[in-house]
C-alpha cells in the first residue's frame, strides 16, 4: 500500500509515540548471508576493480597484516593501519622539494583510488537484485506512517531504501520521512521540519553509494553510477569512522540529527545490528536512563541470557527487551 499525503492526513493529529529505529546489515544477511558478507564484497571488488593498480594494491597489503594480492583485506578491522597511512599520504602530498613530492606516484594516487574502491564495494551491495519481502516492509511502512518514527541505517545496500521509497513513506514532504535531499542537492536546512509531528528523518549514518558530492542519484541514473572519490561511504576501522563522518557534510548532519531523533523518541529499536560500532554505542548509552530499548537480532548470535548481558554491556541499559528470531525479517511487532 502506498501512503500518500491524503491517506496520512487523518493521522496527523494523533499523539505520536515515536521510536528511533537503528538498522544494521542484518536485514541483508537474513536474505543472503553470502552475498551481503563484507568479506565477500571486498574480495569480489578487489579481484575485478579497475581503480586499484598493482602498485596501489601492493601499498594496501603492505599496511595490512596477513593480506596478500590473492588474499585481500576482508574486514573493517584490518583497515586500521591503512587508514593511518592514507591520512599520512594526504598530509605529505602537501609538501614538495623542488616541485618533487615526498611520496611516490602510486602513493600519491592511493587516497583517491582507495575512496573509489570503497565506493565500488558499496555499489556491489547496492546492485544485489534482492528485495525485502512485503510481509516485512508493509508493517514497517505502516509503523513509520503512523508514528513518524525515525530510521537510521548502517548498511550500504538499497534494501530498506527502495522498500520505503516504494511504499511512499520515503517521499520527501509528500511522505513521512525526509533525508535532506531536494532537487538542488543536499542541504542541512532541508532536514528542518516545519511541523515535527508530520515527518521523521531517514539517516544513512554510514553513507550510501547514491551520494556523490552534494547529489543523490535517483531513477535510471543509479544504473550508471561509477566509483567516485567524492562519495560518502564509511568503510574503515571503527577507530577512524568518526574522522570519515566529520569530513562529510551529509553524514555529519545525520549524526547531529540522530541525537535529536532519539531525544524526541520514547524507544530505541536496534534491529539487525552487531553492536560493534563504538561511536554509535556511545550515542545510545547517553540515553540509558531516559528511553526504552528493544533489540531484535538473529537467534544464532547466542543464547538469550548471553545476549542480554552482551547488550547491557554494549548499551549500558539495565532494562532492555531482546527478541531473537531465526529470521529477523519475520518481525512485525513494531
Amino acid at each position: 500500500m502506498t501512503y500518500n499525503q491524503k491517506q496520512l492526513g487523518t493521522r496527523i493529529g494523533i499523539y505520536l509515540v515515536r521510536s528511533t529505529v537503528i538498522i544494521g546489515n542484518g536485514i541483508g544477511q537474513a536474505l543472503d548471508s553470502e552475498y551481503f558478507s563484507l568479506s565477500r564484497g571486498l574480495e569480489c571488488v578487489w579481484s575485478s576493480t579497475d581503480h586499484l593498480s598493482m602498485g596501489h594494491k601492493s601499498l594496501i597489503i603492505s599496511a595490512i597484516t596477513e593480506a596478500t594480492i590473492d588474499a585481500p583485506p576482508s574486514s573493517e578491522k584490518q583497515l586500521d593501519k591503512l587508514q593511518l597511512a592514507i591520512v599520512a599520504i594526504e598530509y605529505l602530498n602537501s609538501f614538495t622539494i623542488n616541485d618533487a613530492s615526498w611520496v611516490t606516484e602510486p602513493a600519491q594516487e592511493l587516497p583517491q583510488a582507495f575512496k573509489k574502491f570503497v565506493h565500488e564495494v558499496a555499489l556491489h551491495f547496492h546492485r544485489s537484485a534482492h528485495s525485502l519481502p512485503d510481509d516485512f516492509t508493509d508493517p514497517l511502512s505502516d509503523f513509520i506512517a503512523r508514528t513518524k518514527s525515525h530510521i537510521a541505517t548502517l548498511n550500504y545496500d538499497n534494501l530498506l531504501y527502495d522498500a520505503l521509497l516504494a511504499s511512499g513513506v520515503l517521499d520527501g514532504y509528500s511522505g513521512s520521512l525526509i533525508d535532506g535531499f531536494q532537487r538542488s542537492g543536499f542541504d542541512e536546512d532541508n532536514m528542518d521540519r516545519f511541523n515535527t509531528k508530520r515527518f521523521g528523518w531517514y539517516m544513512h549514518l554510514h553513507g550510501s553509494p547514491l551520494y556523490i558530492g552534494n547529489r543523490k542519484a535517483m531513477g535510471i541514473h543509479r544504473d550508471f553510477l561509477d566509483p567516485d572519490e567524492n562519495s560518502h561511504i564509511v568503510l574503515t576501522h571503527v577507530e577512524h569512522k568518526k574522522i570519515i563522518i566529520e569530513s562529510s557534510p551529509i553524514l555529519s548532519t545525520y549524526w547531529r540529527r540522530l541525537d535529536k531523533a532519539i531525544r524526541e523518541s520514547k524507544k530505541i529499536i536496534i534491529f539487525g545490528y552487531s553492536g560493534l560500532d563504538t561511536h554509535l554505542n556511545e550515542r545510545v548509552q547517553s540515553y540509558k536512563n531516559e528511553k526504552e530499548l528493544l533489540v531484535v537480532e538473529w537467534s544464532g548470535e547466542g543464547t538469550k541470557d548471553e545476549r542480554i548481558e552482551y547488550w547491557k554491556e554494549v548499551t549500558h541499559f539495565d532494562n532492555l527487551s531482546l527478541v531473537q528470531l531465526d529470521n529477523i525479517l519475520e518481525f512485525v511487532d513494531w
